[in-house]
């Protein structure tokens, strides 16, 4: 029995929910109201004893087991969660390495030096006369004393050695001031505060924790705001302001807005608008969106409305290397698509009135902030009016120019639908014909389907047991299935995109962790999302405090279901062909099991809505029947979906 299995033996599905949500017996079955969604009508969140599984049947349309319910609740990673369920089930988890608890024993030492400096800045603010020039900048932002502490703003003193001297009556030494990044040590081994005479803006990582400071000048100093330098807390390319306050809003609303100053967010939530975040600077990096990429369905870059702004939307995006074809977009707006594809988010663009940033416009009118975030442009449309505006699309040259930009962009677009609407948008705009506007794409499309594989994936399978057959069967059932399509997905640098490419086409949503019923592969399933393939996760993917652990796991899986798929190769077109199967048979396997708890819901509640029950019931057997007959098709005939050529 492996410890995920251990851990769910140990616990009761119902108890534990039951802690949260009013639960009422009916049946063999438990309903109440789900806790993720507003709802006080129908009671549509079904707890199943017999398979310690959940799941809601109304707006969430999602479900799980224990791990999924305390990961969705809490907010918790599935290393968080596996911890919190193993304490409470009292199973001891593995020690950890000498190596890990010393990183973990800096770390927290490390805390404790930055809370305590926290603290002596906020007492600066409140209480000393030298502050004063800092508090009428908050007062003539507007800022409440409410925010103020909420945010654990403070004050620097212009002194050299004010924080030293106070740390160190604490007992700290210059070294650990150092590390946190607080002070300077000059070559002579004199030291001085690295922050003297500012603003001071705690930067907290989403647990609540600070790891740095932001430091706004009050006078004409120069750099007008400075940043704590990277330290093992710290990675300012990583950090998202405030998200430790925005996460719960993030994850009721599902919707993120992403502004660029500290007190851009600040103010924002002051006023209400309690998901928004900041980036550290102007450069949007891809870490900090993988930050926001669990529940998030929409996401709004709100940018400046000067070229610098504008710029900024592109340039922040570039760093989504892996999303990039080898072509001349310098701002790299298709990796921009292919990102917000891969997270499964609507991606918009919220051009702010000329001369104002967030700060202002939501001290001047809150509401019409409010209206700007909710008409936020997609990114395509923003795309396609950004790029236009760099040519002149009347001159041939010009049109040429724009075409090369934009049929990356058009190019990585997954829904056929959308695809087909924003090229007509384009050739209208370049007042170009759109069939040759269409074979640009087709073709960049095409070639796009060509896998740029990783050299040697093979290589990592173990030895064959047997040549693989064709079919299911050959793969295993059931959780075993879907342990097989990680190993390929662990392996393949772009079959993930692929497959959703694929799915798209076939008029079917993108494969998402909700497909996989086991806890381990949905938690591997996420990495692979967020980080790619294996070889590119960090070492410490989720957890600090267990380096390793989905990697871990990943590599038992490749151990166990690998010899299964040593008359593949990775580089191969059959690889592909292979794993679509089974990505189909498990999304088959996904709504049968919907299904089933459907019916048993309707039993276990006579008195639901028969007219929500059956369009509910139609919608799931439609979705099923259409994806068996594709299934069956892939597996009867000998390629009858057309699949694209990856050479």
């Amino acid at each position: 029995m492996s410890l995920i299995e251990e851990i769910k033996s140990r616990l009761d599905i119902v108890e534990v929910i039951g802690e949260s949500v009013q639960l009422r017996r009916s049946g063999k079955n438990y309903i109440g109201f789900c806790p993720f969604h507003h709802n006080v009508r129908t009671p549509a969140f079904v707890v199943f004893p017999d398979t310690q599984t959940w799941r809601c049947f109304g707006a969430c349309n999602t479900g799980g087991d224990v791990f999924q319910f305390v990961m969705r609740r809490d907010g918790l990673t599935f290393p968080e969660a596996l911890r919190a369920l193993a304490q409470r089930a009292g199973i001891p988890l593995e020690p950890r390495t000498p190596e890990a608890e010393a990183r973990e024993r800096e770390r927290a030492r490390l805390r404790e030096i930055l809370e305590a400096a926290t603290l002596f800045y906020q007492h600066q603010l409140r209480q000393t006369p030298e502050a004063e020039p800092a508090r009428a900048v908050l007062a003539a932002r507007g800022l409440t004393a409410e925010t103020i502490e909420r945010f654990g703003l403070g004050y620097s003193p212009s002194a050299w050695h004010a924080l030293i001297d106070f740390m160190r009556r604490r007992g700290f030494s210059m070294e650990d001031l150092q590390a946190a990044g607080l002070v300077v040590i000059r070559e002579d081994g004199t030291a001085f505060d690295r922050f003297r005479g500012r603003l001071m803006i705690p930067i907290r990582d989403p647990q609540g924790h600070v790891i740095g400071f932001g430091a706004r000048a009050l006078g004409g100093e120069e750099p007008k705001y400075l940043n704590s330098p990277q330290t093992p807390l710290f990675d300012k390319s990583a950090v998202l302001f405030a998200l430790d306050l925005a996460r719960a809003e993030i994850r009721r609303t599902g919707v993120a807005v992403i502004v660029e100053g500290y007190f851009d967010a600040i103010m924002a939530h002051q006023a209400g608008f309690t998901n928004v975040v900041a980036a550290l600077g102007t450069r949007l990096s891809e870490a900090q969106l993988r930050l926001l990429s669990r529940g998030l369905k929409r996401l709004v870059l709100a940018m400046d409305a000067d070229p610098a702004g504008m710029h900024a939307v592109l340039r922040g995006l570039a760093s989504a290397r892996e999303a990039f074809p080898e072509t001349t977009l310098e701002l790299g707006p298709r990796g921009l698509i292919h990102l917000s594809g891969q997270l499964g988010v609507d991606l918009r663009v919220l051009a702010l009135p000329e001369g104002m940033d967030p700060d202002e416009l939501i001290r001047r009118d809150p509401q019409e902030w409010a209206r700007a975030v909710e008409n936020a442009r997609p990114v395509i449309a923003f795309l396609l009016d950004y790029l236009a505006a760099q040519h002149r699309l009347e001159d041939p040259k010009g049109k040429a120019a724009f075409v090369r930009e934009i049929v990356p962009i058009l190019a990585a677009i997954p829904d056929p639908v959308e695809r087909d609407v924003y090229i007509q948008q384009a050739a209208r705009m370049a007042r170009l014909n759109e069939r040759v506007l269409l074979e640009q794409v087709t073709s960049h499309r095409m070639s796009g389907h060509e896998r740029r594989g990783r050299k040697g994936s093979a290589a990592l399978l173990p030895p064959a047991r047997e040549k693989p057959d064709k079919g299911p069967e050959a793969f295993g059932s059931g959780t075993e299935a879907e342990a097989t399509l990680l190993v390929m997905l662990g392996l393949g640098p772009d079959l993930l995109p692929y497959l959703n490419v694929r799915f798209a086409e076939l008029g079917l949503e993108p494969l998402t962790e909700e497909d996989f019923l086991d806890s381990t592969h949905r938690a591997l399933f996420r990495n692979l999302t967020e980080f790619g393939p294996v070889e590119d996760w960090p070492e410490e993917t989720t957890d600090p405090q267990r380096p390793g652990l989905l990697r871990t796991l990943w590599l038992e899986l490749l151990q166990r279901r690998g010899p299964l798929l040593r008359g593949f190769d990775p580089e191969d077109q059959r690889w592909a062909e292979e794993a679509l199967r089974l990505a189909l048979w498990i999304r088959e396997q996904r709504l049968k099991e919907i299904l089933e708890d459907l019916q048993a819901l309707a039993d276990s509640v006579p008195d639901w809505p028969q007219d929500e029950f059956m369009a509910k019931w139609q919608a799931l057997a439609e979705e099923l029947n259409q994806t068996q007959r594709f299934r069956y098709r892939r597996w009867m005939m000998d390629d009858p979906l057309s699949t694209p050529a990856r050479r």
